[in-house]
């Protein structure tokens, strides 16, 4: 790493300024290359001159907080480390809080790692128990955390790892990174020690596959807006039982995407967009931190794969119930359902329902029965037939029945109805007389 003899006699004409500098550079490669390079042997002399000494240390691994899109966005990502970043120089330079008093600044380690992290590497007393250990942990953790949130307009979480001889540090920079991902559940402006996190069992994985099917079936059946409930029901599921390790909820999330991306594909979706959408899932899945991104975050992904079918399924619906008005023009007289109309249009009955309720102004049964009483009006007017008959001829096999539907469209029965236009008739032909 350095030539300890050379600088010891060369350190004595390097100025002050520069010496720091150099000082700098060096602990900062000497942290990156314990938590990410080789392995730390033989280099206790080199450190000497820095007055660098191996403690016994935790690694917080502090990241930024983002909201709603700003979590997809690189450049605030990059900013917020870089401000992080400086702000704990800053803070080691001033000894807030009397960290450094305690520990030494010479011992205190901070990089960027990434395009997110700042990692501090922190001494610790290794004679005190592991539960002493994380107190002072999470104690130097909330001095930082108050520390910052002092001096940014956003908030900050925390990750701690386990108390660990210098030497093992790679083992608390990994704890301290999986504690921080459970700020998925806990959200933004969380301390989370590596101890209290505690992932499931693979049982709760079978949530986003049972999900997965529910969604699916909606999408077939063009409920979208229902599919955004399905999704919200996934997601508060989960959260309510925290038993899934992020991670692996964002590989069961990117495998229902390809469940959806092929329902889309089968209804007509454009496979080249789709293909789009999810390599772009795959590269902002990455950056959702918390349950709440997430719950934006996919709904939006899968109505951007539904949107493909938007305007297709718009033309078909409109297709598909000019027939069903044109059916129920031509077979009134017949036993006909929504079902059956729908089937025919292969189109879910829920969807077909809605879309005929939106689209014609009335729901199917009353736009049926307005047909049907329209076409039994004019056989009242127009013929000797008894009601029972007329009934009967428009789709209705229980008289009864067929007077209350006529008299609730019309204001009168049948009878009345008859009598009324004889009498408007009768009218008409005196007046004429005259």
């Amino acid at each position: 790493m350095i030539d300890a003899q050379l600088w010891s006699l060369n350190k004595t004409i390097v100025s002050s300024k520069h010496w720091q500098l150099i000082r700098e550079a060096v602990r900062r490669e000497f942290a990156f290359e314990a938590i990410f390079g080789n392995a730390i042997t033989n280099i206790d002399e080199s450190l000497s001159i820095f007055n660098i000494q191996l403690l016994p240390t935790v690694a917080i691994v502090i990241q930024a907080d983002t909201e709603g899109i700003a979590c997809f966005d690189s450049s605030i990502i990059k900013l917020r480390q870089k401000d992080i970043y400086n702000r704990i120089i800053y803070m080691l330079e001033q000894d807030v809080d009397g960290i450094i008093s305690v520990v030494g600044q010479e011992n205190i380690f901070a990089i960027t790692a990434g395009e997110r992290d700042v990692v501090l590497l922190l001494p610790v007393d290794l004679r005190e128990s592991q539960t002493e250990a994380k107190a002072m942990a999470k104690r130097y953790g909330r001095h930082i955390k108050g520390h910052l949130s002092k001096n940014l307009p956003y908030s900050i979480s925390l990750g701690i790892g386990q108390s660990y001889a210098f030497r093992g540090i790679r083992q608390s920079y990994f704890e301290a990174c999986a504690a921080l991902k459970y700020k998925f559940y806990q959200g933004n402006g969380t301390i989370v020690h590596y101890s209290e996190v505690s992932w499931g069992d693979r049982e709760s994985q079978r949530i986003v596959i049972e999900y997965e099917t529910k969604l699916l079936t909606t999408i077939r059946k063009g409920e979208w807006q229902l599919g955004k409930t399905v999704i919200a029901q996934m997601l508060d599921t989960i959260a309510g039982s925290r038993r899934m390790h992020p991670d692996v909820l964002k590989v069961r999330v990117l495998e229902l995407l390809t469940v959806v991306s092929r329902g889309v594909m089968e209804l007509g979706g454009d496979p080249d967009t789709l293909l789009d959408i999810k390599i772009k899932s795959g590269d902002e899945i990455a950056k959702v931190t918390t349950l709440a991104e997430m719950k934006v975050w996919l709904p939006g992904i899968v109505g951007e794969m539904c949107a493909l079918l938007t305007e297709k399924q718009q033309a078909a619906i409109v297709k598909a119930i000019a027939h069903a008005k044109q059916f129920i023009s031509d077979n009134y007289h017949l036993d006909i359902s929504l079902d059956e109309l729908a089937r025919k249009e292969y189109l879910s009955s829920s969807y077909f329902s809605r879309a005929f309720s939106e689209l014609v102004g009335v729901s199917f049964t009353e736009h049926l029965k307005t047909v049907r009483i329209k076409r039994a009006q004019a056989l009242l007017l127009s013929t000797d037939k008894g009601v029972a008959e007329i009934a009967a001829s428009v789709g209705y096999q229980d008289p009864n029945y067929f007077s209350r539907v006529f008299k609730l469209l019309t204001g009168k029965s049948p009878q009345q109805y008859r009598q009324g236009a004889a009498r408007q008739v009768h009218i008409a032909h005196k007046a004429l007389d005259k």
